[in-house]
């Protein structure tokens, strides 16, 4: 459903911050497991993955604030 830009922003919103927690969620699996480990390239490796998390839930963000300007231009 979200794969359709004419979904709305909603969808889209949720799909991004689902998107965006299952990177997170990913990354501080990968970085106890190398901090365990002593694994500093593994561990370095997260800041990759952090900037896609942060990407995601930026855009999540923009879809919300897209919903609520569309509200807000009708007086809602």
């Amino acid at each position: 459903m979200a794969q359709h830009h004419e979904t709305g922003p909603i969808p889209l919103a949720a799909a991004h911050a689902a998107s965006g927690l299952h990177l997170l969620l990913g990354v501080i699996a990968a970085s106890q497991d190398a901090v365990a480990q002593g694994d500093v390239d593994t561990l370095a490796a997260q800041a990759e993955h952090l900037g896609a998390t942060r990407e995601a839930l930026e855009t999540a963000i923009g879809n919300t604030d897209i919903l609520l300007n569309m509200l807000k231009s009708v007086g809602l």
